[in-house]
């Protein structure tokens, strides 16, 4: 994750940029099913190119680099889970390793991932405590089978509570719709994809009681991913965004592909 500067802005970037987006890839039926937009054999593996604008003219900066590997297969609440292991290595800072689990529907085409806790997306935040009232279990992320301009909910009305620090209990409601924008050829390090373009629209919505009165930001936040067939995610991105009332920014970042193997 990019850190912020703002306790109030890391909060909210959170639910933004990586609610169930942060995603890696993988897992799901048999590769000798064929087709299919997601890899899922053991070892396949994605380097990808990390980079941020955090001053909101969409100049994106590098920033570190992914790596993420399929390590195999569980079974996970009802369904066969693929465990991608992610390391990450910022340009500053110590690297680190996350593990999160996915499954496919309609012949690899569609991807989910299992979320148990906000805290498995986001880790620890300073200033930011006792964060409840997830509901864990499988959220679609990509659901692409339904053709362009085909829509999907990820989240409705998703409500968690937390402690914020200076501002006492805070209640942050998360609501999140895919759609199929298109397809789109994509030319990253010398190589051009044909893919499909998904855009997932995120809103945020912090209420707390500041002074005794209450206060409420709502957000709205563009992620977009395209992905191809055999590949899964070959760019993510979401834009910078400017908070007026915390007088922050919530960076942009993007992802990009630089290699595959085992796939």
């Amino acid at each position: 994750m990019m850190n912020n500067r703002s306790k109030f802005s890391l909060l909210l970037l959170f639910v933004i940029a990586t609610l169930l987006s942060s995603c890696g890839q993988s897992s799901g039926p048999s590769e000798a099913e064929g087709g299919g937009i997601f890899p899922t054999r053991a070892g396949v593996t994605w380097t990808y190119s990390l980079s941020v604008d955090t001053a909101g003219n969409n100049v994106f900066r590098p920033a570190g680099t992914s790596v993420q590997r399929v390590a195999g297969t569980r079974q996970l609440a009802g369904r066969e889970a693929t465990v991608v292991v992610s390391t990450t290595t910022p340009l500053v800072g110590a690297p680190s390793v996350d593990t999160a689990f996915y499954a496919y529907e309609n012949n690899r085409n569609d991807q989910f991932i299992y979320l148990s806790s906000i805290q498995d997306l986001i880790g620890d935040i300073e200033g930011i405590r006792n964060i409840t009232g997830f509901q864990a279990g499988w959220y679609p992320f990509i659901r692409t089978s339904g053709g362009v301009n085909s829509t999907y909910t990820i989240l409705q009305n998703v409500q968690v509570n937390a402690t914020a620090e200076g501002l006492g209990n805070i209640t942050i409601t998360a609501r999140a719709e895919g759609r199929v924008d298109g397809t789109e050829s994509l030319t990253i390090n010398n190589r051009t994809y044909n893919t499909t373009r998904v855009v997932i629209n995120n809103t945020v919505e912090l209420r707390a009681n500041v002074g005794g009165f209450p206060v409420a930001i709502p957000i709205t936040v563009p992620l977009r991913v395209w992905v191809a067939q055999n590949v899964g995610i070959v760019r993510q991105e979401n834009s910078a965004v400017r908070i007026a009332i915390t007088n922050t920014t919530l960076p942009g970042t993007r992802q990009e592909l630089q290699s595959i193997t085992g796939n």
